[in-house]
């Protein structure tokens, strides 16, 4: 009798996820305050989105570093996505001006993006070199 395990944790893509909110976190500081000049976008500027923002990749980031480094071992995306983490946070929680708030997500941002991004390339590869027969 096989037992077949469920988990949610391996359902959810977590560097593709990680990579659409850092892309909302990315747009929610370049484009928005643009759009805010022209449009009444004042509900997407309130300060609590950003701490649900870092909420949201919190998880990712975690999850995907973690499930990465099992798959192929190589920290640098942990530590991309940990710089990242720490820019992000800093901007949701500590105070800060606005233009300083802005300087510091767009990197953080940025970093969270290549970090889930070479964490997919290398699990791919990964996964691309463990499924090649051996080569007698």
């Amino acid at each position: 009798m096989h037992i077949i395990r469920f988990s949610i944790l391996k359902l959810v893509n977590w560097d593709k996820f990680g990579n659409f909110v850092s892309m909302l976190c990315l747009i929610h500081c370049t484009v928005l305050p643009l759009l805010a000049m022209v449009l009444p976008l004042s509900v997407f500027l309130d300060e609590s989105v950003h701490v649900w923002l870092f909420i949201a990749l919190l998880p990712a980031a975690i999850f995907g570093a973690w499930s990465g480094w099992r798959h192929h071992g190589d920290g640098k995306p942990s530590l991309l996505l940990a710089a990242g983490l720490a820019l992000v946070g800093s901007a949701a929680f500590l105070p800060m001006s606005t233009a300083a708030e802005i300087a510091v997500t767009i990197p953080g941002s940025l970093l969270l993006i290549a970090g889930h991004t070479l964490n997919r390339r290398l699990n791919l590869i990964s996964h691309i070199a463990g499924a090649r027969p051996a080569n007698p």
